[in-house]
């Protein structure tokens, strides 16, 4: 564990580089001349690259070294961090936060990987627990420090300082990767490159529909990039079907996903990720410009929630061990509870001041930290079980994809409708609302966990075998 501490770094910087936006968002409109949607499209775009290029890098690390991956995410990461703090307008943003998020996806599956083939037993569990840990600090990091340095009265300060702030983990995690084990290069095959390109574009220009859809009432345009998103998307699965059936490389192998474990916990990342993408914007918004807030009281309010949310992270092997394999359906009814309260406080408070709204909010998101941290340190452990260690870094990919193509989606979804009620209905009415679709999702969460932990004795027995057979031919 010790000489694993810029893994550890790296993660949260990954992680904090997309909070950064959250924070940064309700400054973009006013400073940038942006709409609603063009703000929701600058925090989508980060994530959308950064989903599009994870799987791709992890058959990359497998290929050629996780450590040499590693430190090239890094480097780039920086670099890019200080692109898009220098960014002259917004369509530049935009193209800074896609080449930061393309480095991010360089990075995260990295970590997973050398996590996963470093150590076995108690170790990698304190290890996924830490790496939990990191990656939750990283998030809630950057609405409270990206919050500070906003408030900060520098000449180079606002939100320009706090996007720049991205930059200095991933020059701390690149000091210290040459203390990392080098871990040998594993497989031959040449990765599908093209593979990439054919799921990146189409997920962008879905996730662009959605985000300037309800900006812009809907317009042909929208509803066209929306459907060739989907057109595309359907497509890239139907070529990486016939890839994989020729015995090529793919980016995905289908193959793998024949395991219900992986299936399900990725269907539960979808569901997970998409709500909090969502909520994380909304509150940003919400308290921010609904609420009246300065970015540094913006962050501050989230301590409680921060505080929780790391502390049960790093608990969660001794969780587990208390709960066993029902932590992430009493995690999701937590949750259910939590955002239903949270919900009727912040439709009664509309109007009675911020004050009001901050101190019920306190108390309930000691209650959100903890289920949201145990619903997703369990799921880690379940995804990254669920193919053999050879292909770590695939699972690596495909888990954080599914991770943050759903933050990017739950932003354009669930924070557009959050964004197209506020005027009409007021910020703690949509923000209620916001929650009320929270609700369904974590409902659908505790769903497939049930049926994770329920499933037939053996059920994963008879296909393991041949996924694995499947995985090794094309990896």
């Amino acid at each position: 564990m010790q000489r694993t501490w810029p893994i550890f770094v790296a993660a949260f910087g990954a992680t904090y580089t997309f909070s950064i936006g959250n924070v940064t968002a309700p400054r973009l409109g006013p400073e940038l001349g942006a709409s609603r949607g063009e703000v929701a499209l600058v925090l989508a775009a980060f994530a959308v690259s950064f989903a599009a290029g994870l799987i791709l890098a992890g058959r990359l690390g497998d290929r050629y070294g996780r450590r040499q991956l590693l430190a090239i995410g890094l480097l780039a990461l920086a670099l890019t961090s200080a692109l898009a703090a220098a960014a002259p307008g917004l369509w530049w943003l935009v193209a800074a936060r896609i080449l930061q998020g393309a480095a991010s996806a360089i990075v995260m599956p990295q970590t997973l990987a050398i996590i996963q083939t470093s150590a076995g037993g108690p170790a990698q569990a304190r290890g996924i627990a830490a790496f939990t840990a990191s990656s939750g600090v990283g998030t809630v990091a950057g609405q409270i420090l990206g919050g500070l340095v906003m408030g900060l009265s520098l000449p180079f300060a606002g939100w320009r300082g706090a996007v720049l702030t991205s930059a200095i983990p991933s020059v701390v995690a690149l000091l210290g990767a040459r203390r990392l084990h080098a871990h040998p290069p594993n497989g031959t095959e040449r990765p599908d490159l093209g593979g990439a390109l054919r799921v990146g574009i189409p997920l962008l220009a879905l996730v662009a529909g959605l985000s300037l859809g309800s900006a812009t009432s809907w317009t042909w345009w929208t509803l066209t990039l929306v459907a060739l998103g989907l057109l595309g998307l359907y497509g890239f699965w139907l070529n990486q079907v016939r890839r994989e059936l020729a015995g090529r490389p793919v980016l995905v192998a289908p193959s793998v996903l024949r395991l219900p474990a992986l299936r399900l916990g990725l269907a539960m990342a979808l569901l997970l990720f998409a709500a909090y993408g969502a909520f994380t914007y909304e509150y940003s918004m919400l308290t921010q410009v609904g609420l009246g807030l300065t970015p540094v009281q913006s962050g501050l309010t989230l301590t409680a929630f921060a505080g929780t949310f790391v502390l049960t992270g790093l608990r969660m092997p001794h969780i587990v061990a208390r709960f066993g394999n029902r932590t992430m359906e009493l995690a999701a009814g937590l949750l259910i509870a939590g955002s239903l309260v949270l919900g009727v406080a912040s439709w009664f408070t509309q109007g009675k001041g911020a004050a009001t709204w901050i101190a019920c909010f306190e108390v309930i998101a000691v209650f959100l930290g903890a289920a949201q941290a145990s619903q997703y340190g369990p799921l880690v452990g379940t995804v990254m079980a669920a193919v053999p260690d050879r292909v770590a870094g695939l699972a690596g990919g495909l888990f954080t994809t599914a991770q943050q193509a759903s933050l990017g989606l739950g932003i354009a979804t669930i924070g557009g409708i959050f964004g197209a009620l506020a005027p009409s209905q007021g910020w703690e009415h949509a923000f209620a609302f916001a929650l009320g679709i929270q609700v369904v999702t974590t409902a659908l969460f505790w769903i497939l966990a049930r049926r994770l932990r329920t499933r037939p004795r053996g059920f994963d027995a008879h296909i393991a075998p041949g996924t694995r057979h499947n995985t090794e031919m094309v990896d």
